[in-house]
């Protein structure tokens, strides 16, 4: 098994690696509010229906946002679960807003929700619960 406590950053992350060229290569702003922010325009090679923004590609997105948020607040962890609650569906070539932001945190297990925009209007939604590897169980 996996120590995850050791895990690193990668520029190939699929995410927010640079070096992965099929990847969302990700780059995320810590807004005044305290949220994660990331835009991301899909390119044809993220397609699923033709023309269309793939629904699994979506759910990672906001998964990667999740995660990000936690990553930069010093927190390591993996989703333990993820919903997505799609709103309408996003054609290739328009840009995306995503927000995410800690809902709950009840010691290792943070409650993690983030939400793409598309011109202002909410196109998805996903809440998480994420465990963190690198605190203790008390903290």
């Amino acid at each position: 098994m996996t120590d995850l406590r050791s895990v690193k950053n990668s520029r190939t992350c699929f995410g927010c690696g640079t070096e992965n060229e099929a990847g969302l290569q990700l780059v995320f702003a810590t807004k005044p509010s305290g949220r994660l922010e990331t835009r991301f325009v899909p390119r044809a090679i993220h397609g699923g229906w033709e023309g269309v923004f793939h629904g699994g590609l979506m759910a990672t997105l906001l998964d990667e946002a999740m995660m990000a948020y936690l990553y930069r607040n010093g927190v390591s962890a993996q989703t333990a679960e993820l919903t997505v609650r799609f709103r309408d569906a996003v054609r290739l070539g328009e840009e995306l807003i995503v927000e995410a932001w800690e809902e709950e945190r009840r010691g290792r297990l943070h409650r993690m929700a983030a939400e793409a925009r598309r011109d202002g209007v909410v196109v998805a939604r996903a809440t998480a619960s994420c465990l963190a590897v690198n605190e203790p169980e008390g903290s």
